[in-house]
Protein backbone atom coordinates (compact mmCIF):
# COMPACT_ATOMS: atom_id res chain seq x y z
CA UNK A 1 0.00 0.00 0.00
CA UNK A 2 1.40 3.38 -0.93
CA UNK A 3 1.72 6.29 1.46
CA UNK A 4 -0.96 8.16 -0.45
CA UNK A 5 -3.39 5.26 -0.06
CA UNK A 6 -2.70 5.13 3.68
CA UNK A 7 -3.64 8.79 3.99
CA UNK A 8 -6.92 8.22 2.13
CA UNK A 9 -7.73 5.31 4.46
CA UNK A 10 -6.98 7.28 7.59
CA UNK A 11 -9.29 8.28 10.42
CA UNK A 12 -10.90 11.62 11.07
CA UNK A 13 -9.94 12.56 14.63
CA UNK A 14 -12.04 15.43 15.92
CA UNK A 15 -10.11 18.56 16.86
CA UNK A 16 -6.83 17.25 15.41
CA UNK A 17 -8.24 16.62 11.93
CA UNK A 18 -10.28 19.82 12.20
CA UNK A 19 -7.01 21.72 12.61
CA UNK A 20 -5.20 19.80 9.87
CA UNK A 21 -8.16 19.75 7.48
CA UNK A 22 -7.55 16.09 6.72
CA UNK A 23 -7.62 12.56 8.11
CA UNK A 24 -4.76 11.05 10.10
CA UNK A 25 -3.05 8.27 8.17
CA UNK A 26 -3.23 4.77 9.58
CA UNK A 27 -0.20 3.48 11.41
CA UNK A 28 0.68 6.94 12.73
CA UNK A 29 2.05 7.28 16.25
CA UNK A 30 1.33 10.57 18.01
CA UNK A 31 2.18 11.93 21.44
CA UNK A 32 0.24 14.40 23.49
CA UNK A 33 2.08 16.83 25.76
CA UNK A 34 -0.16 18.47 28.32
CA UNK A 35 -0.07 20.75 31.33
CA UNK A 36 -1.07 18.98 34.57
CA UNK A 37 -4.14 21.21 34.96
CA UNK A 38 -5.28 20.83 31.35
CA UNK A 39 -8.40 18.77 30.58
CA UNK A 40 -6.47 15.96 28.93
CA UNK A 41 -8.95 13.23 29.88
CA UNK A 42 -11.84 15.15 28.30
CA UNK A 43 -9.69 15.70 25.22
CA UNK A 44 -8.82 12.05 24.62
CA UNK A 45 -12.33 10.81 25.43
CA UNK A 46 -13.76 13.32 22.95
CA UNK A 47 -11.53 11.75 20.29
CA UNK A 48 -12.32 8.19 21.40
CA UNK A 49 -16.10 8.78 21.49
CA UNK A 50 -16.14 10.21 17.97
CA UNK A 51 -14.07 7.32 16.58
CA UNK A 52 -16.46 4.85 18.26
CA UNK A 53 -19.41 6.64 16.67
CA UNK A 54 -17.70 6.30 13.29
CA UNK A 55 -17.91 2.52 13.76
CA UNK A 56 -14.24 1.88 14.56
CA UNK A 57 -12.54 -0.20 17.27
CA UNK A 58 -11.01 1.79 20.13
CA UNK A 59 -8.64 0.81 22.94
CA UNK A 60 -8.15 3.10 25.94
CA UNK A 61 -5.13 2.31 28.13
CA UNK A 62 -5.76 3.84 31.52
CA UNK A 63 -3.02 4.38 34.07
CA UNK A 64 -4.36 7.37 36.02
CA UNK A 65 -8.13 6.90 35.75
CA UNK A 66 -10.29 3.96 36.78
CA UNK A 67 -12.09 2.00 34.03
CA UNK A 68 -15.36 2.79 35.80
CA UNK A 69 -14.74 6.53 35.43
CA UNK A 70 -13.80 6.07 31.75
CA UNK A 71 -17.11 4.31 31.06
CA UNK A 72 -19.07 6.85 33.09
CA UNK A 73 -17.58 9.70 31.07
CA UNK A 74 -18.19 7.97 27.73
CA UNK A 75 -21.77 7.24 28.76
CA UNK A 76 -22.31 10.99 29.07
CA UNK A 77 -20.70 11.65 25.69
CA UNK A 78 -22.40 8.90 23.66
CA UNK A 79 -26.18 8.55 23.82
CA UNK A 80 -26.20 4.88 22.79
CA UNK A 81 -22.94 3.95 24.52
CA UNK A 82 -24.36 0.89 26.32
CA UNK A 83 -25.73 -0.67 23.14
CA UNK A 84 -23.63 -3.72 22.13
CA UNK A 85 -22.67 -2.42 18.70
CA UNK A 86 -20.99 0.54 20.41
CA UNK A 87 -19.78 -0.99 23.67
CA UNK A 88 -18.26 -4.06 21.99
CA UNK A 89 -15.96 -1.88 19.90
CA UNK A 90 -14.35 -0.49 23.07
CA UNK A 91 -11.56 -2.20 24.98
CA UNK A 92 -10.19 -0.73 28.19
CA UNK A 93 -6.71 -1.88 29.16
CA UNK A 94 -6.56 -1.51 32.93
CA UNK A 95 -3.14 -0.36 34.14
CA UNK A 96 -4.81 1.38 37.09
CA UNK A 97 -6.50 -1.13 39.41
CA UNK A 98 -3.34 -2.99 40.45
CA UNK A 99 -2.15 0.22 42.15
CA UNK A 100 -5.08 -0.19 44.55
CA UNK A 101 -4.00 -3.72 45.45
CA UNK A 102 -7.05 -5.23 43.79
CA UNK A 103 -7.65 -7.58 40.87
CA UNK A 104 -9.09 -5.95 37.76
CA UNK A 105 -12.42 -6.96 36.26
CA UNK A 106 -11.18 -5.99 32.78
CA UNK A 107 -10.22 -8.67 30.28
CA UNK A 108 -6.98 -6.78 29.60
CA UNK A 109 -5.04 -5.72 32.70
CA UNK A 110 -1.58 -5.77 34.26
CA UNK A 111 -0.21 -6.59 37.69
CA UNK A 112 2.60 -4.07 37.61
CA UNK A 113 4.22 -1.46 35.40
CA UNK A 114 7.86 -2.52 35.43
CA UNK A 115 9.57 -2.82 32.05
CA UNK A 116 10.72 -6.32 33.00
CA UNK A 117 7.12 -7.51 33.25
CA UNK A 118 6.13 -5.69 30.07
CA UNK A 119 8.99 -7.31 28.14
CA UNK A 120 8.14 -10.76 29.42
CA UNK A 121 4.55 -10.27 28.29
CA UNK A 122 5.33 -8.38 25.08
CA UNK A 123 3.54 -10.88 22.83
CA UNK A 124 0.49 -10.75 25.10
CA UNK A 125 0.54 -6.96 25.29
CA UNK A 126 0.51 -6.64 21.50
CA UNK A 127 -1.96 -9.48 20.89
CA UNK A 128 -5.02 -8.24 19.02
CA UNK A 129 -3.56 -4.77 18.42
CA UNK A 130 -3.61 -5.27 14.64
CA UNK A 131 -7.42 -5.04 14.71
CA UNK A 132 -7.60 -1.73 16.57
CA UNK A 133 -8.29 1.55 14.78
CA UNK A 134 -7.46 4.00 17.56
CA UNK A 135 -5.44 3.44 20.74
CA UNK A 136 -4.98 6.15 23.34
CA UNK A 137 -2.88 5.91 26.51
CA UNK A 138 -4.04 8.39 29.13
CA UNK A 139 -0.75 9.00 30.97
CA UNK A 140 2.57 7.40 30.12
CA UNK A 141 4.29 9.71 32.58
CA UNK A 142 2.63 7.70 35.36
CA UNK A 143 3.96 4.51 33.75
CA UNK A 144 7.46 5.98 33.72
CA UNK A 145 7.44 6.58 37.46
CA UNK A 146 8.08 2.84 37.77
CA UNK A 147 10.89 2.70 35.20
CA UNK A 148 14.23 4.28 34.39
CA UNK A 149 14.25 6.44 31.24
CA UNK A 150 16.93 4.46 29.37
CA UNK A 151 15.07 1.17 29.84
CA UNK A 152 11.84 2.84 28.83
CA UNK A 153 13.28 4.14 25.54
CA UNK A 154 14.70 0.70 24.72
CA UNK A 155 11.29 -0.86 25.35
CA UNK A 156 9.52 1.85 23.35
CA UNK A 157 11.89 1.37 20.37
CA UNK A 158 10.76 -2.24 20.17
CA UNK A 159 7.11 -1.36 20.66
CA UNK A 160 7.15 1.35 17.98
CA UNK A 161 8.81 -0.98 15.46
CA UNK A 162 5.99 -3.48 15.97
CA UNK A 163 3.21 -0.89 15.81
CA UNK A 164 4.45 0.51 12.49
CA UNK A 165 3.05 -2.67 10.91
CA UNK A 166 -0.45 -2.24 12.32
CA UNK A 167 -3.39 -0.20 11.00
CA UNK A 168 -4.23 1.69 14.17
CA UNK A 169 -3.43 5.25 15.16
CA UNK A 170 -1.76 5.65 18.56
CA UNK A 171 -1.89 8.68 20.83
CA UNK A 172 0.29 8.50 23.94
CA UNK A 173 0.18 11.18 26.62
CA UNK A 174 3.03 12.69 28.64
CA UNK A 175 2.83 15.41 31.26
CA UNK A 176 4.99 18.44 30.50
CA UNK A 177 8.09 19.07 32.65
CA UNK A 178 7.96 15.59 34.20
CA UNK A 179 10.98 14.10 32.40
CA UNK A 180 14.42 15.06 31.16
CA UNK A 181 15.00 17.19 28.06
CA UNK A 182 16.71 14.18 26.48
CA UNK A 183 13.58 12.11 27.03
CA UNK A 184 11.30 14.62 25.32
CA UNK A 185 13.78 14.96 22.43
CA UNK A 186 13.78 11.18 22.01
CA UNK A 187 9.99 11.07 21.95
CA UNK A 188 9.78 13.80 19.34
CA UNK A 189 12.27 11.93 17.17
CA UNK A 190 10.44 8.60 17.07
CA UNK A 191 6.80 9.67 16.67
CA UNK A 192 4.92 11.08 13.69
CA UNK A 193 3.19 13.99 15.36
CA UNK A 194 2.91 16.03 18.55
CA UNK A 195 -0.29 17.48 20.01
CA UNK A 196 -0.05 20.03 22.82
CA UNK A 197 -2.77 20.87 25.33
CA UNK A 198 -2.31 23.93 27.51
CA UNK A 199 -4.18 26.92 28.92
CA UNK A 200 -3.81 30.67 28.52
CA UNK A 201 -5.11 33.62 30.50
CA UNK A 202 -7.41 35.95 28.60
CA UNK A 203 -8.90 38.97 30.37
CA UNK A 204 -8.37 37.26 33.71
CA UNK A 205 -9.95 34.00 32.56
CA UNK A 206 -8.06 30.75 31.92
CA UNK A 207 -8.89 29.20 28.55
CA UNK A 208 -7.92 25.75 27.32
CA UNK A 209 -5.94 25.73 24.10
CA UNK A 210 -4.54 23.13 21.72
CA UNK A 211 -2.11 23.07 18.82
CA UNK A 212 -0.49 20.63 16.45
CA UNK A 213 3.16 21.23 17.24
CA UNK A 214 4.38 18.75 14.64
CA UNK A 215 2.96 16.42 12.01
CA UNK A 216 5.84 15.02 10.01
CA UNK A 217 5.57 14.84 6.25
CA UNK A 218 2.84 17.44 5.78
CA UNK A 219 2.36 21.19 6.03
CA UNK A 220 0.11 22.22 8.91
CA UNK A 221 -0.80 25.21 11.06
CA UNK A 222 1.02 25.50 14.40
CA UNK A 223 -0.99 28.27 16.05
CA UNK A 224 -2.84 27.75 19.31
CA UNK A 225 -6.59 27.15 19.03
CA UNK A 226 -9.10 27.81 21.79
CA UNK A 227 -11.14 24.85 23.10
CA UNK A 228 -14.65 24.86 24.53
CA UNK A 229 -15.87 22.16 26.95
CA UNK A 230 -19.56 21.40 27.41
CA UNK A 231 -21.33 19.95 30.46
CA UNK A 232 -20.81 16.38 29.17
CA UNK A 233 -17.05 16.89 28.96
CA UNK A 234 -17.00 17.02 25.15
CA UNK A 235 -14.39 19.36 23.71
CA UNK A 236 -14.54 21.24 20.45
CA UNK A 237 -12.61 23.99 18.73
CA UNK A 238 -13.73 27.49 19.50
CA UNK A 239 -12.48 30.77 18.01
CA UNK A 240 -8.80 31.18 17.18
CA UNK A 241 -6.68 33.13 19.64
Amino acid sequence: MSIGEQEVEGLWLPIVSDILGRKIGRGKILIGLYEPAAHWLSFILTLASEVLLQGHAVNIITTSTSPREIRRALNRMIINFKEPEVANRLTISDFYTWQLGRKSDEADSVEGLSIAKMNVGFAEQTKGSTELDFVVWDNLSAFMRYNEERLFTQWLDRFVAYLRETKGIRLWAFVKRSHSDAMYAYLESVVDGIIELDYRENAGVLEHVVRVKSMKGMPHPTDWRRLAVNSDGIMQLSKQL
